[in-house]
């Protein structure tokens, strides 16, 4: 049973992997959908705007300015770090204009994008040269708003050609080309596109959150279950086993008195008898065991409670101490109490008594004092003590510290869960202290009344 559990909790990790695997591939490819969608828009935009009657407007002012420089270049009037200057002169105020336009007719609403051109290539011509002299090879911002200078995309590009007129025909005729090229960026265009996908990644987790939730709960309640089969198993054979026995010695001393009368000694009588009265006694405590687990989910009654001390609990453990082993009662406050129904007291205490001597306890000492507002009931015993891993499920029903034999130790495994469950009752709490091959130490803590 064991491995089929690791081999399904094997299936849901690789299961519930899977899925994230293939959630994460969709939701990468519809992330570069969104990416493309939201690229296509913004070229769209763009197109728009390098058709405007405003953007041709601002282009002209810089081309004016080129083909006057390209005249004073010609004539020797000007140079090119001259040119570089005047169109940083310009750019500013281009900028800003070309700024203004987009916000005004509200281009590019939706993304925060930056738009920019710039001169790439200055070629000029001479004489209708097939190969030209490059004048400049070197990216000259015209206009744009990229104030962050985030990293920029290339959106088109533009050959505009133009000539110098000749002054006399003699002159040579002088043509030029300029290549421009404009390009966007997007501010944070991966938190943009992941926002308009946050609908899909809030779905997405939340299914595989759930899915990881169902798995958990099915293997815990498989595992639950598993655990609660083999109690009841165990439960039928610890209770068959113990019936066994009285079962079997009834038999044999039945058998005995079935003889003739006068083949008995009086003694060998009353003690046949005797066992007969022994053996029944000890299936009486197992039938009243197996009943009160049949109502130990009932409210234990605490109505009857009053003030009880050490001499309670001695009379209490009188009959265990005259067949039991050494047992100490030791007070240290000497008139301390402890509020409680007197047949839950004795429940608990003998509960204990028994507990310690199924498990090699040869010295056992009670004590009761008064801490901090409540009554403090400790047995502690010298017996083989409890495994640290085993301290926390030693108080559920039917459990049962193994050692050895299933069938070493005698019981049911319910004293110990009717201990906590009286003292549960009346408020309190119980602990187990002690190593293993130490002893153990049990203390009850319940709230003075």
């Amino acid at each position: 049973m064991k491995r089929k559990i690791a081999l399904l909790i094997t299936g849901c990790i690789i299961t519930v992997a899977a899925l994230a695997c293939i959630q994460g591939y969709f939701i990468f490819n519809t992330y570069k959908l969104y990416a493309k969608e939201a690229d296509g828009a913004i070229r769209q935009q763009l197109l728009k705007l390098e058709t405007t009657g405003k953007f041709d407007t601002i282009n002209a002012v810089w081309m004016e300015n080129t083909s006057r420089f390209m005249d004073e270049y010609h004539r020797g009037q000007s140079t090119k770090e001259q040119y570089k200057t005047n169109i940083a002169k310009i750019s500013d105020s281009l900028s800003k204009v070309m700024s203004r336009f987009i916000i005004k007719e509200r281009f590019f609403e939706g993304y925060n994008v930056s738009y920019s051109n710039y001169i790439d290539n200055v070629i000029l011509f001479r004489d209708c040269q097939k190969e030209g002299d490059t004048l400049f090879s070197e990216k000259i911002l015209l206009y744009g708003n990229n104030t962050e200078n985030a990293e920029e995309l290339d959106a088109s590009q533009s050959n505009w050609h133009g000539s110098i007129p000749q002054a006399s025909p003699d002159d040579v005729s002088l043509d030029f080309e300029v290549i421009t090229k404009r390009s966007y960026s997007i501010a944070n265009w991966q938190t943009e596109v992941a926002a308009k996908m946050v609908g899909l990644l809030i779905f997405t987790g939340a299914l595989l959150a759930f899915v990881v939730v169902l798995f958990y709960f099915s293997i815990k309640n498989l595992i639950t279950q598993k655990k609660t089969a083999d109690i009841k198993t165990d439960f039928v054979n610890n209770i068959t086993h113990e019936f066994q026995t009285p079962i079997a010695a009834m038999d044999i001393a039945v058998k005995t008195l079935q003889r003739k009368e006068q083949e008995l000694t009086p003694d060998q009588f009353n003690n046949t008898l005797s066992i007969i009265s022994r053996q029944n006694q000890r299936m009486q405590k197992l039938f009243s065991q197996v009943t009160q687990a049949s109502v130990a989910t009932d409210v234990i009654p605490t109505s009857h409670a009053e003030a009880l001390n050490c001499n309670d609990i001695k009379q209490i453990v009188h009959d265990f101490m005259l067949s039991g082993p050494n047992v100490t009662i030791h007070c240290p406050n000497g008139n301390a109490t402890i509020y409680i129904d007197r047949f839950h007291l004795a429940t608990l205490l003998i509960n204990l008594l028994d507990n310690a001597v199924k498990y090699g306890g040869s010295n056992i000492t009670i004590a009761l004092e008064d801490v901090d507002g409540n009554a403090v009931l400790s047995v502690t015993d010298d017996g083989m003590g409890i495994p640290q891993k085993e301290k926390t499920v030693i108080f559920d029903k039917f459990y049962r510290v193994q050692k050895g034999n299933i069938h070493n130790t005698k019981g049911l495994g319910l004293g110990l869960h009717y201990v906590r469950q009286i003292t549960e009752a009346y408020k309190g709490s119980v602990a187990v202290t002690g190593d293993e091959g130490h002893g153990s130490t049990f203390t009850l803590s319940i709230p003075l009344a």
